[in-house]
């Protein structure tokens, strides 16, 4: 047994106790970032994981909902044996983003549309752009660089972060222009 995996590590916990600890979290929503039970889910790349969090993503309860999403941001990202299971994020994600509306939900969904880079996504990312909540907006100006190839961008693209480059936030302002000329080599 590793250091990392001592009797109190999140690592020994099933599955359903690191969901409901991971909940925990979420509602918390600590200041602090102690989010180990969400981390450990990132870490279980397994379809028990994939298929908790797709189900997560259908709940009622928008704190479960962005658990999921969440979870489904990250899980297995650094793993090429869960690709296919990450595949399967794309479908729930689109769907989420068609039709999420919950402020503290959809954030996290055109997040982990990004972090998924999910193909098709983009023109519905896009519209996103105007939306009167700052953090989507960010959320849109980080992610659009995810989702477009950066030797050839698309020119829509690269017209919304050029709008969101003149945000009124300052931090959507900073993201975008960033994204602009840094991720994408574009000028402003």
């Amino acid at each position: 047994m590793t250091g990392s995996q001592a009797p109190g590590s999140p690592l020994h916990l099933s599955t359903a106790e690191l969901f409901a600890a991971a909940e925990a979290e979420v509602r918390d929503d600590d200041p602090e970032w102690h989010w180990e039970h969400l981390v450990a889910l990132h870490e279980r790349a397994t379809p028990e994981v994939f298929r908790t969090a797709w189900a997560l993503a259908g709940d009622a309860d928008p704190r479960r909902r962005e658990l999921g999403v969440r979870v489904m941001r990250e899980v297995g990202r650094d793993d090429p044996a869960a690709a296919d299971l990450r595949r399967g994020n794309w479908p729930v994600l689109l769907d989420l983003l068609d039709r999420e509306k919950h402020p503290d939900v959809l954030p996290w969904v055109v997040s982990a549309i990004g972090y998924n880079e999910v193909p098709g996504a983009l023109p519905a990312v896009l519209r996103l752009a105007g939306h009167p909540d700052a953090e989507v907006r960010f959320r849109v100006a980080a992610n659009i660089p995810c989702l477009v190839d950066p030797a050839a961008p698309e020119e829509a693209a690269l017209a919304v972060l050029r709008v969101l480059a003149e945000d009124d936030d300052e931090d959507v302002r900073g993201y975008a222009r960033y994204g602009l000329v840094e991720e994408l080599g574009a000028s402003i």
